[in-house]
């Protein structure tokens, strides 16, 4: 078996952060968002290759992944450059010659799941996992007949055109990869487009038109990690669920209210950290209070009120300040 993960994206709704490292390596909960999913996948029976679709700042990606897993977990990674953004089928053609004709699993870089991957990857026909959401026009969402999905529309404009709010979140499961290729070719080679991109959404549609099965799967959480308000609350939701009790005199003078992450070789005094904050590793802060954010890598906290905010790495801040969204290498004074 073989796994996608697509992370081409520029991740533009998350700059500044994202001009200086790729979306999915953002820290949510004490790890890059990333690691969620390759700490997964490298559990599952008979998975022996991950194919990372990189782009944007993909040399730090593939920097990342070998630094972290490469040679300890039996797992063979590859990454392959997809130059062009003309939508998520593309990017998975990018992996068609590692697939060989094997099953494969695709999974969105850029989004956190809870559900149950063992009994996803078990199921006996291809399988999409979806989540009823509120508002089906942001999303790709299927209609089911008899428990098969009958269809699959990208971004409904309405509820004329469908009713379903089974939006895809992100999971594919797909048992014969070779038609899969052969359903992006047809996309491509005839220009159906949506939006303007080939759709991983068009491409199943031809599957099914052509006798694929698909099933539908019911996951627990999804979160996507895509908006500034939304990597904050999937943050606070990661603390609150893996939190795990600090060792408070580390810090001199520092109150810690949990939940927190704070990473290796941090210097905290005198300060206020949490609830709901993550640290990186060797940052530095002093009499400051910092709660619902994020605070990059050796970053330098100093004097600040911090709330609801996103710091990047190696971000210098001294004075007073309630919400700010400051990329890498930064040095503020107020």
């Amino acid at each position: 078996m073989k796994a996608i993960i697509p992370a081409a994206g520029v991740g533009t709704r998350l700059r500044p952060h994202t001009y200086s490292i790729p979306k999915i390596l953002l820290n949510v909960a004490g790890k890059p968002m990333i690691s969620y999913l390759i700490d997964e996948l490298i559990n599952v029976k008979d998975l022996d290759t991950i194919v990372i679709i990189v782009g944007h700042l993909g040399d730090k990606v593939e920097e990342y992944i070998r630094k972290t897993y490469q040679g300890k977990t039996g797992i063979k990674f590859e990454f392959v450059r997809q130059k062009e953004m003309l939508g998520l089928a593309h990017a998975v053609y990018q992996a068609k010659d590692f697939l060989h004709n094997e099953p494969v699993v695709i999974i969105l870089g850029d989004t956190i799941f809870e559900f149950d991957l063992v009994s996803f990857l078990s199921q006996d026909t291809s399988s999409l996992g979806v989540k009823d959401v509120e508002d089906n026009r942001r999303f790709g969402v299927v209609e089911t007949i008899n428990g098969y999905i009958s269809r699959m529309i990208e971004k409904p404009a309405g509820p004329e055109v469908t009713t379903s709010r089974k939006a895809i979140a992100g999971l594919y499961s797909i048992k014969n990869s070779e038609n899969l290729i052969r359903s992006i070719e047809y996309i491509i080679a005839n220009n159906v487009r949506t939006n303007n991109e080939f759709q991983l959404t068009d491409a199943l549609q031809n599957m099914i038109e052509n006798g694929e099965k698909f099933t539908a799967f019911e996951i627990e959480n999804w979160f996507d990690c895509g908006k500034p308000e939304t990597l904050l609350s999937t943050n606070r939701y990661l603390l609150e669920k893996n939190f795990t009790v600090q060792n408070n005199t580390t810090f001199p003078g520092t109150l810690i209210i949990p939940p927190v992450s704070i990473g290796d070789d941090c210097e905290i005094v005198n300060s206020i950290i949490g609830p709901n904050a993550t640290i990186g590793s060797g940052s530095q802060i002093k009499d400051s209070i910092i709660k619902n954010s994020t605070v990059g890598d050796n970053s330098t906290i100093n004097s600040t009120l911090l709330e609801d905010s996103i710091i990047g790495s190696e971000v210098n801040i001294t004075g007073d300040y309630r919400r700010l969204y400051i990329g890498d290498s930064t040095d503020i004074t107020f």
